[in-house]
This record gives structure tokens, sequence and C-alpha cells, in this order.
């Protein structure tokens, strides 16, 4: 069943969004603050997110952000008018489409299912390493664990996605405004010091010499890659 996760301090969208969103068939999971949202995305990790653009404390930006360092691959969001402005400040953000108030249900609906194929074909088409093991280092996406000569590694949320992106491209380069946009979601060079500060954290964590690194490779002024191990698994 697709879980679908609706993140609006207005009480009264959430219950008129949620019935209509029940009787299709999904599985809806509610929050009226951004912090809650991520909490509930974190147990239940939502096949797509229906995110207010304006919310007070954590606004729809920075949920955005923390929502896609889980790993959130579909946000769908919705805001005051369809003005050009709060369009582009969305797409901006890493939304995936953008949807005004007052909500039609018949167009949230469609949206929905135009979010959801697009997810599954990327799904399909997507046959990425979910494994990396060398004998001494071993991630393992699917179980979110990573463990080197047989030591648990704790890794953050935000290092973890990173992580799972390299390995998604194991042994080729990933632009830094790839790597950027995947994890916090905007296309921004304002971003390019917390990139480095990451990396920096898991050479700290999966390298014997931080400073000569064998796994977390810099190509200088373009990305950084994994080495390719002898063994990836990959989904079958």
């Amino acid at each position: 069943m697709t879980k679908i996760l609706i993140i609006d301090d207005d009480k009264a969208v959430l219950e008129s969004l949620t019935s209509p969103l029940e009787d299709t068939g999904y599985q809806v999971f509610t929050a009226d603050s951004g912090q809650m949202g991520v909490s509930i995305a974190k147990k239940h990790f939502p096949d797509l997110v229906i995110l207010e653009l304006v919310m007070p404390k954590m606004d729809g930006i920075e949920t955005s952000h923390r929502l896609r360092e889980l790993g959130i691959q579909s946000i769908l969001v919705i805001g005051p008018g369809n003005d050009e402005r709060s369009v582009v400040k969305s797409l901006k953000m890493g939304a995936d489409d953008y949807l005004p108030k007052p909500i039609e249900i018949p167009i949230l609906q469609a949206k929905i299912r135009m979010l959801m194929r697009r997810h599954k074909k990327n799904s399909r088409n997507n046959h990425t390493p979910s494994i990396y093991d060398d004998g001494q280092l071993i991630i393992d996406l699917e179980k979110r664990y990573v463990e080197l000569r047989g030591q648990p590694i704790k890794l953050t949320q935000t290092e973890f996605r990173l992580l799972s992106i390299l390995l998604h491209r194991v042994g080729r380069v990933v632009t830094h405004e790839d790597l950027i946009r995947e994890v916090w979601g905007v296309d921004s060079e304002e971003r390019l010091g917390s990139l480095k500060l990451y990396i920096h954290y898991l050479r700290r964590k999966l390298e014997d010499h931080p400073k000569k690194p064998y796994y977390l490779l810099a190509e200088w002024g373009i990305g950084y890659r994994l080495r390719q191990p002898q063994t990836v698994s990959v989904p079958k």
C-alpha cells in the first residue's frame, strides 16, 4: 500500500485531505509541524510527502531538506496561491511538484498518481548496487548498516545519505552539484562547504588515513567517487 505523509500546520487541511486519500486506498499519516513530520517520516518512510510551504518554526524549505536527508524521493509542495514566486521557490528547494491552495481533490489525486508512476519507473530503471563489500568495508543500504573490519560504524542521517548516493554510482564521479542537490534538495554553491565537511566526517569514520583516503576519493574541482570494490551485489 502506498504511504502518504501530509505535513501542514492547518489541521483543517489535514482533515480535508486525509479522508479522500484513504478512500482512494492510500495509507495516510499526518503531522501539524515540520518537526513532527520528520519524526513520522523516520518511522514510516512514506512513498510521498505532501508538504505545506509556509509553516512556523520549521518551514517547508527546512523540512524538505530534512526529508531528503532521510531519502524521501517524492515531495509535493502545497502553498498559498499559484503565484510564480511560490512555484519557483518550491522547485528550487527540491520539490517534485507544486499545488496551490485551496486544493482540488481530483487534481491532487492526479498529481499523486503521476508522481507514483514516476517513482516506480525510476525504481525499475535504477538497477543500482545495494551492498558494498570488499572484505573490509560493508555497506548495506537496505538494512542501513555500515561495518568496517567487523565493527559497526554509526553514521548520521546526512552521512548515510551521502554515502548511499556514492554507492549508487560506485566507481564513477558524482559532481558536487549532484551531491548537493540529492542530499540537501537544493542546487547551491553555498552548500559546497557543508558537502566537504560531511566528506571529512565520513573519511574520519571509514578511512585508516583520512588525509590519504582509500575509499572516498576526490576529483578536484569536479566531485567525489567511491572506490569500486571487487564485489558489488545488485538486487535481483
